[in-house]
Formats: C-alpha cells, sequence, structure tokens
C-alpha cells in the first residue's frame, strides 16, 4: 500500500501526532521528541517517501534526516540518506490512525513522556514489539497548502 496524499503538491508534508496530543518532532541533534501541543513548531514538518516492497521512509522536513530503528529498540533522526533502518511499514488501522512497523520487526510507540522529561533522560519515542496499543497509534495530518 503506498501512502496517497489528497493535495498536488510534489512533496507534501505531513505532521505525525501521538497519542497524547503532541507532535513528533525532531531535534538537529536526531533526538526526537513529543513535546509540543500545537503545529506552530518548527520541526515538527513531515515528508513520507513511498518506497519498493509497499514501504515508507519518513524524513523531517528542517533537517532533511531519517527517522531509523535500532534494533535494539532507541530510534533516532539523524541518517541523511535512506537505509534499511529507516524503512517502515505504514499501517492504516481501522480507526484511522496509522501504525508503523520498522524492519526490525518492531512498532513505532510514543512513550508518554513530554517536555517535562528531556529525551536525553528518558527516550519519548522508541520501538516496540506490543502492536496496534494506544502508545504505537498516530495521527497522520496532511499539512495545508
Amino acid at each position: 500500500m503506498s501512502f496517497e496524499r489528497s493535495n498536488s503538491r510534489d512533496e507534501a508534508q505531513y505532521y505525525i501526532r501521538a497519542f497524547h496530543g503532541r507532535y513528533v518532532a525532531a531535534h538537529p541533534d536526531g533526538q526526537l521528541v513529543t513535546d509540543d501541543e500545537d503545529i506552530k513548531h518548527h520541526d515538527i514538518q513531515w515528508m513520507i517517501i513511498n518506497r519498493e516492497y509497499h514501504k515508507v521512509a519518513l524524513r523531517i522536513v528542517k533537517h532533511g534526516t531519517f527517522l531509523s530503528a535500532e534494533e535494539d529498540g532507541a530510534v533516532r533522526c539523524s541518517d541523511r540518506d535512506i537505509q534499511r533502518d529507516c524503512l517502515w511499514e505504514m499501517k492504516q488501522l481501522e480507526n484511522g490512525k496509522y501504525a508503523f512497523h520498522s524492519n526490525h520487526h518492531r512498532w513505532l510507540t510514543a512513550t508518554g513522556m513530554t517536555d517535562a522529561t528531556p529525551p536525553e533522560q528518558e527516550a519519548h519515542l522508541l520501538t516496540t514489539k506490543e502492536k496496534h496499543y494506544e502508545q504505537a497509534q498516530f495521527d497522520v495530518i496532511e499539512v495545508e497548502n
């Protein structure tokens, strides 16, 4: 399944919102956070790039880096090129939300941490073997023209 967009721009952009209503953001150092509740933040816009074998790559627009998963469950956003670890199967769920499945057979999961806990102390995002529970479901919202 390739991800379809509703507008005709060549490079559509999306917000990815976690279960607690905060948006997934990537900092220049590759740290991922979920600490913004509004869309005015400058590093929360993502491109969803269709790849072969029903996979997508997620690139943060501001820094041009890709979301990737490590085998131990850690996630980062520092790769400038699409590597195997940057590929995700993006599944639309019955409730309209999306789940992201890594090449390591783990699901992207928001931990519930926010700006009260810096990502250096506790990860805001990771991958787990649990699938489709609330923390592994995300809204994917197209940025308006």
